[in-house]
């Protein structure tokens, strides 16, 4: 386990001295018990000189556990050298005490008879190492808000077991329990707390990502000033893919190696698929600038790896702690981001890229909040019906409006959601608000055969969303026929078998489908046989075009025919002209939704537009 260890990591430093310091007292004290049982004038120097060595050692054991412990707690960022110089003042005076011990007798001596007898001032030594554990308690009393509980649960309970039997070694001077107490106390830490496999990634041999949230999470809490410089490899996962594990498992570790050569510091960070991380206190944060070049330049270049050329786009980022950035949350929300395609090789985000990043941490908070609050709102946008010339039914669309950021397009919160899954609570929210609106409002009364809702395929990951639907529906008294269930192309392209499964459930419940965006993914049609769809809805970009190019218009007229043909019925969306809406009418389309008709408006503007608009169309 300790081969591993980074030998520039100070608190890996001080462990190793501890553990020096431990051994050394162990056997100096092994080896003058077994001179004392045999105790002679002729070996009577050699026990001394051995005796002198026991207390010497064990004089650094207390203030080396009590700098790991504060040095994992983050003092040393703290605290300044003046700190550091009075903590080792009461080991200082012990070892002045042990030094004058050959003069005055402080510590131990021999009498007439070579028995051993403690000396009058041996006390300075426990006292000493009460200073020590008084101190640890004191700051982590004092600190206990930035110090994880978790880390004061395990020094708490050594603190007091080293107490313990400092007491009882102080009643009972002939058991000397403390070192085995010690001993036992550094192999717990080496255990609990230097556990290379909760420290390095196993890939790449760096800190992993659990020490890098850790490290942030005690810096905040510190308020320290810092630095994270972020590297992403944007096509890792490709690379993955195309050369398997084991290959990308050693270009992976050789880049790690070259980030922590240019860094030359022990905080090199690997974050899981392709990211990095390096965190810079003090003076290492002026190498910045200097660290960012090196990357860049490295990575212009194509990087070789058993004679195989990679191309790396890589992106760098630069943050600094707390100026730019002031959570935990925002932290990974930063590391684990997507990225920003460019057309270069290696990106260096400036502040504006910086800013788009962190708007999605932004629109991610609000989203919680949102749901916390029940403050998302439903919108109902009309669907015309081309041959009885009615409001035949509507659209739910979510919207969301934050205090602070205003309005959040659907096309930016909703990716979000479906990313870091809130997209399931969302949507179950639309169809409850959609399923209250029509039964409360007796839309059917109206003359709408029902509302669409947009289904997400990381919804119909869920098992039980056809029991939580036909839950919510027998709640308001309605069919499965007054919701009309809305899936994308591109979903019903790429979904997996798990999503096959909940539509046919849905569908066996007695749900009717749409498909929407129709025209804005792969030419081959043959998955609308499969899903059996109700409604194909054709996008917006198709009727567009046809309006400008002949090439266009010749698409929509023979994709109308296709799905006619069929058996289903057309909407198509994006009607803004009268224009556009006698040309989807003139080809034979069932519906068409649109800003000529209505925009999305809340429930009670999109009532009364409905009452109003079907009652002048007898």
């Amino acid at each position: 386990m300790l081969m591993r260890y980074d030998s520039r990591r100070l608190q890996c430093k001080i462990f190793i001295a501890l553990l020096l310091a431990e051994f050394l007292t162990e056997v100096s004290d092994i080896a003058s018990g077994l001179l004392m049982a045999q105790i002679s004038q002729q070996n009577l120097l050699a026990n001394k000189l051995l005796l002198y060595a026991y207390f010497l050692f064990h004089m650094f054991i207390a203030p080396l556990l009590s700098l790991y412990i504060l040095t994992s707690l983050g003092a040393q960022r703290r605290h300044t050298w003046r700190f550091a110089l009075a903590l080792g003042i009461p080991c200082f005076l012990g070892i002045i005490a042990i030094a004058l011990n050959p003069i005055f007798d402080w510590i131990f001596f021999f009498d007439k008879n070579l028995d051993y007898r403690h000396g009058p001032l041996l006390f300075l030594i426990y006292l000493c190492s009460f200073f020590y554990i008084g101190l640890i308690l004191a700051y982590i009393i004092r600190h206990r808000t930035s110090v994880p509980n978790l880390k004061i649960a395990y020094f708490v309970t050594f603190i007091v077991i080293v107490l313990l039997s400092l007491i009882v070694q102080i009643m009972f001077a002939n058991l000397l329990i403390i070192l085995f107490i010690e001993a036992t106390i550094t192999l717990c830490l080496l255990v609990i707390l230097e556990n290379n496999g909760e420290i390095y990634n196993s890939m790449t041999s760096v800190y992993n990502r659990r020490v890098f949230l850790f490290e942030n999470l005690t810096a905040l809490r510190n308020n320290y000033s810092y630095n994270i410089i972020i590297v992403k490899f944007l096509n890792e996962r490709y690379y993955m893919s195309v050369f398997g594990y084991l290959f990308m498992q050693n270009v992976m570790r050789d880049i790690a190696e070259f980030l922590v050569s240019i860094t030359n510091t022990s905080s090199v960070f690997d974050c899981e698929n392709g990211n990095f991380a390096i965190i810079l206190y003090d003076k290492a944060k002026d190498k910045s600038s200097y660290i960012i070049d090196m990357i860049h330049k490295k990575f212009s270049q194509d990087w070789m790896q058993k004679e195989i050329s990679l191309e790396f786009e890589a992106q760098i980022c630069l943050v600094n702690v707390p100026e730019d950035i002031k959570s935990l949350e925002d932290i990974i929300s930063l590391v684990d981001s997507s990225g920003i395609k460019t057309n270069n090789r290696v990106t260096i985000l400036k502040q504006d890229h910086l800013q788009f990043l962190q708007r999605k941490s932004a629109v991610e908070n609000a989203i919680e909040k949102a749901l916390q609050e029940g403050s998302f709102k439903v919108y109902f946008q009309p669907i015309w019906d081309c041959k009885a010339n009615k409001i035949h039914s509507a659209e739910a669309l979510v919207r969301l409006i934050d205090e602070k950021l205003g309005f959040i397009p659907p096309d930016e919160f909703i990716p979000i959601a479906e990313k870091n899954g809130t997209i399931t609570a969302i949507g179950q929210f639309v169809f409850e608000e959609s399923c209250r609106t029509y039964a409360r409002e007796k839309l059917s009364s109206m003359g709408l055969s029902f509302i669409e809702v947009n289904l997400s395929t990381v919804q119909c990951m869920h098992k039980n969303l056809p029991i939580v639907f036909k839950n919510t529906l027998e709640q308001y008294g309605l069919g499965t026929k007054s919701i009309n269930l809305e899936i994308t192309e591109s979903a019903a392209i790429n979904s997996k078998d798990t999503f096959h499964q909940t539509i046919k459930d849905l569908r066996n419940l007695g749900f009717t489908f749409s498909l929407d965006d129709y025209g804005t993914g792969y030419s081959n049609a043959s998955y609308i046989f499969d899903m059996d769809f109700e409604i194909i809805k054709i996008d917006k970009s198709i009727l567009w075009e046809a309006e400008k190019k002949a090439s266009a218009k010749i698409i929509l007229q023979n994709t109308v025919r296709m799905i006619k043909e069929m058996k289903m019925k057309i909407l198509v969306e994006g009607v803004e002209t009268e224009e556009q809406k006698n040309l989807v009418a003139g080809l034979g389309c069932d519906y068409c939704q649109g800003y000529y008709f209505s925009k999305p408006v809340p429930a009670k503007e999109f009532i009364e537009y409905v009452r109003k608009f079907n009652s002048s169309h007898p």
